[in-house]
């Protein structure tokens, strides 16, 4: 194994064997994990604790600050969160959740993909840039949320906090890379760089419905469990319509090369032939999810046992705000379909923060950049990121803001929150290289007037 890709694995799995799960209530945290890893974080990369200026921010979110000696331009952010989500049915596990086992030419291990990938190959990126002694003509800053995982309130959100930071001290980076997308190697033949320029806002609404309750042995006709799944299936039926946003056709244009035949045209010309492209959207779930705020119901509660009628229904749903659409709207469309009296109440809201454009001076740095690291052939697509990362609460403070990691990936990863997460180490030089090689560039852009 190459010395490097062996260095960055051993680094990858002493992140991975730390296991800082969030949680909702910071009571239920086991802040002693976090505290362990940031020992580890900080015996592992020396260099950037010794030369950089470290704000705790919160719980457990960490801010770097790099001093350049002359800052000629805007700094750069780059960001990862530490926190991953719980292991689940261990048993279901072919190697420890938190054993950072390698194995099958892998890293094995919650986190392994979300995101301590994406936050070993930061530090490494850096950590080596202060061992070249490079001398950056911008500021630094590395920013690590603790809670990215879970929805809590703004005033313990790591991220919110850490932006409020960067805000109240004006400080306004020219761009912001967190995870999201990656070098898709899984397609026949050829490179697909997908770079996030939004993501669509995470809400929870619940759908509720009370009554008197009762015995189970006189139900009459029906309890509201009842009629709050006939609500839940009216959801279903009744989808938000579908909507062609800029990004979304600027994407399927993007992706248009890798199609073929009729679906080419259409993903060319996606507003000419939007009949056709919304059929494909009916069976695709991704491009379904592109075109319009979507609902899942995940949760539901009634009685605590099966011989009382509940006096309190309600099913919880994870519902994915479109730019265009907004909480209040998606409310009002929601109750214009409930049946049976059954209401909607939100219980955790946000509208989705404005898109950013696939243009200008620091959108070509970073597509010439993916092109002279991964071949003049790889195809450069914005994206919507279809799933939240704690960088939407830095729009206040960035214009531009990257979901793009520079991992390569292929078959052989293991998704997100599943069981057997692991990411394949082959490649772990690639994204250390990538940050590496863009931040050189930046320094070198001409200082604008």
């Amino acid at each position: 194994m190459d010395e490097k890709i062996e260095k960055y694995m051993a680094h990858l799995q002493g992140l991975v064997r730390i296991p800082t799960v969030s949680s909702v209530n910071d009571e239920h945290t086991d802040w002693s994990q976090f505290e362990k890893l940031h020992d580890y974080m900080k015996e592992t990369w020396p260099l950037i604790f010794e030369k950089m200026e470290l704000v705790e921010i919160g719980k457990a979110s960490l801010l770097f600050h790099w001093k350049s000696e002359n800052p000629l331009k805007a700094p750069i952010l780059l960001m990862a969160h530490q926190d991953v989500v719980p292991a689940g049915h261990i048993e279901q596990w072919s190697h420890g959740p938190f054993s950072g086992d390698f194995a099958e030419g892998a890293v094995w291990g919650r986190g392994s993909e979300d995101c301590k990938s994406v936050l070993s190959t930061e530090l490494d990126a850096v950590e080596e840039l202060l061992e070249e002694d490079f001398r950056p003509s911008f500021d630094m800053y590395l920013s690590f949320g603790h809670n990215e995982e879970v929805q809590c309130s703004p005033d313990k959100k790591g991220s919110v906090l850490a932006a409020k930071y960067l805000k109240d001290h004006g400080i306004r980076p020219a761009c912001i890379f967190d995870e999201g997308g990656n070098v898709d190697a899984t397609r026949e033949g050829k490179l697909l760089a997908l770079i996030g320029l939004a993501e669509k806002a995470p809400n929870e609404f619940v759908l509720y419905k009370d009554g008197t309750g009762g015995h189970a042995s006189k139900p009459g006709k029906g309890a509201v469990l009842g009629d709050v799944a006939r609500a839940m299936s009216a959801v279903e039926s009744h989808p938000m319509p579908y909507r062609l946003t800029p990004l979304a056709k600027a994407h399927l244009k993007a992706l248009s090369p890798l199609k073929e035949g009729k679906e080419k045209e259409i993903f060319s010309h996606p507003k000419k032939h939007w009949k056709e492209l919304t059929k494909i959207a009916e069976n695709d779930r991704i491009l379904d999810a592109l075109l319009h705020t979507t609902f899942a119901v995940t949760m539901a509660e009634g009685a605590a046992q099966a011989n009382v009628l509940p006096s309190h229904a309600e099913a919880t749903m994870s519902v994915r705000i479109l730019q265009g659409d907004t909480v209040e709207s998606v409310k009002k469309y929601l109750e214009s379909i409930m049946p049976c009296g059954v209401q909607v109440k939100v219980t955790y809201g946000e509208n989705p923060r404005p898109a950013g454009e696939a243009e200008g001076e620091i959108y070509d740095l970073l597509s010439d950049t993916i092109h002279e690291l991964y071949g003049k052939e790889t195809i450069v697509a914005p994206n919507l990121m279809l799933g939240g990362t704690d960088s939407r609460n830095y729009s206040d403070v960035c214009d531009h803001i990257f979901r793009f990691t520079g991992r390569v990936k292929t078959e052989k990863w293991g998704e997100a929150h599943q069981v057997d997460e692991k990411m394949p180490v082959d490649q772990l030089d690639k994204p250390v290289i990538f940050f590496k090689t863009f931040l050189k560039k930046y320094g070198k852009l001409p200082e604008k007037s």
